[in-house]
């Protein structure tokens, strides 16, 4: 493992723990709790998507457009009888990714979530929707993300930037599960 993925998964170990611990007391197989999930994934994915989009993350990931699952949350949540959220504000991250270096950090949170994502999606029933759970991928294309990420990310400076931003795209995810669950405004 490369020293700037070991460094991103190192610095975010506790921040990852905490939501995991969150969205893992959210039932999927019930659909009043499912919608819940979605709606504060949608508010941070939204959020998250919309900074690194502003950022101009496409010029350092050309397939970052593709990479997108803002539109698969919304198809599930419209499904389900619901509109997606007004995503968070998040205007400390929007600072944060004022470097390519840092844009990555950010990218890594999104484009882990879609693993974790497929493993989520076997405790959803097939009578609910799974786009955003499920949205497919192409062959390789974490293994191609890391790998991008390993060129970008040489220097500690760099790397450092990347972790805090990661953390940062980790708070927006858990601020909006815990808003969801009524913990917070």
């Amino acid at each position: 493992m490369s020293d700037a993925r070991a460094a991103l998964r190192h610095g975010t170990a506790a921040d990852h723990e905490r939501l995991d611990a969150l969205f893992g007391a959210f039932r999927l197989d019930d659909a009043e709790e499912y919608r819940a999930f979605l709606t504060a994934h949608a508010m941070a994915l939204a959020a998250i998507e919309t900074a690194l989009d502003e950022a101009g993350f496409d010029t350092v990931l050309p397939d970052w457009p593709e990479r997108r699952r803002g539109h698969a949350i919304a198809a599930d949540l419209a499904m389900l009888g619901a509109t997606a959220p007004a995503p968070l504000p998040v205007p400390a991250l929007a600072l944060a990714l004022a470097t390519p270096a840092a844009s990555w950090g950010a990218a890594y949170v999104v484009e882990g979530s879609r693993l974790g994502g497929a493993v989520l999606a076997r405790a959803v029933p097939d009578t609910l929707p799974k786009s955003y759970l499920g949205t497919p991928q192409s062959a390789g294309a974490w293994r191609n993300f890391l790998q991008s990420l390993d060129k970008a990310l040489t220097l500690p400076q760099d790397i450092a930037a990347a972790t805090e931003s990661a953390r940062a795209a980790f708070v927006i995810f858990e601020q909006a599960g815990l808003r969801v669950r009524g913990k917070t405004d």
